[in-house]
């Protein structure tokens, strides 16, 4: 606004997903909503992020304030990264291509799929200073791929982010990856601090609290309120992020103040993708980021490694 510059679609994030529907076509929608864990989890979601109310503070001086950080051993601009979505070819042609450059321009992580529509390789020669994750989904201790999670690593991903196993599925599969797999290990979709501990116990480098299979599951609530536990019960002990329902930088404020490390956005990037490619991902990312570093400054914190509950309410 004070440059004159007219924004590309839409800086109000909460209206992004209207400003993509016309464009998304309806099996793109199906594909985004499910990968989210379905209607039902990304309302569960929205109403627990709402449900915290950011305490606006007075007469602090935040002029200058820092988003970066450490995850992992990755330096990050600021605590946010780039979820693994699959199949973003449904939102744009260039896909995942374009999703990685924007990031990478950014100096954001971006996680690719194991369910991408583009290859490792094609997202490494696009954007090939970028830093890269790696999102596989836990596979049966028979089906576990070491070529795949080869060309992972050769197509510069440093980390793996193991999406959480079936039912019945045991910590075998875990073995055979770390035979080889030459690097940090994060599990996601925890929800319930006695499987934070497990991962502890199993020697995870990091944990992704989110209700990423809450469409296997009736009655599924809101993640954000499982985040203060888990963190409580094992943050400092590995890396505690945040997946589930993130969309605004407000959301990703109160993520934060409830003990994660990081955030991992998702479905807005991909709307993002959808409305303008490249230059979409890369604006709605700005948004988000200007809009956490305002909220900040509201709240009277200069660092977000300073947040804790109690910049926030319950309503």
């Amino acid at each position: 606004m004070s440059a004159g510059t007219e924004p590309i679609f839409t800086t109000n994030l909460s209206d992004l997903e209207v400003a993509a529907h016309d464009v998304l076509s309806a099996g793109a929608r199906r594909h985004l909503r499910a990968w989210a864990g379905g209607a039902a989890a990304e309302r569960a979601n929205a109403r627990a992020l709402h449900a915290w109310r950011i305490v606006p503070r007075m007469f602090i001086d935040r002029s200058e304030r820092d988003l970066t950080t450490t995850v992992l051993g990755v330096e990050m601009p600021a605590p946010v990264l780039l979820g693994p979505v699959g199949r973003q070819a449904l939102a744009h042609p260039d896909g995942e291509v374009a999703t990685a450059r924007a990031a990478s321009g950014l100096g954001l992580t971006y996680v690719h799929s194991e369910r991408a529509s583009r290859s490792l390789e094609e997202v490494a020669a696009a954007a090939p200073d970028g830093p890269r994750w790696f999102g596989l989904d836990w596979p049966d201790e028979r089906d576990v791929d070491p070529v795949l999670l080869t060309r992972a690593q050769a197509a510069g991903c440093t980390h793996l982010l193991l999406s959480p196993p079936q039912p019945g599925q045991g910590w075998a599969a875990l073995r055979d990856i770390r035979g080889t797999w030459d690097g940090p290990i994060v599990l996601g979709g925890l929800q319930h601090v006695s499987d934070a501990r497990r991962a502890v116990r199993h020697g995870l480098d990091g944990i992704v609290v989110s209700n990423e299979r809450g469409r296997r599951r009736p009655g599924v609530g809101g993640t954000i309120d499982a985040l203060p536990r888990i963190a409580d019960a094992v943050g400092g002990k590995l890396a505690v992020l945040f997946g589930a329902g993130a969309r605004t930088g407000t959301d990703v404020f109160r993520s934060l103040a409830l003990g994660a490390d990081a955030v991992l956005v998702g479905r807005p990037y991909v709307h993002g993708l959808a409305l303008a490619g490249e230059d979409g991902v890369r604006h709605m990312l700005r948004t988000l980021l200007a809009e956490l570093e305002i909220t900040l400054s509201i709240a009277g914190v200069g660092h977000h490694r300073d947040l804790d509950a109690s910049a926030l309410v319950h309503a």
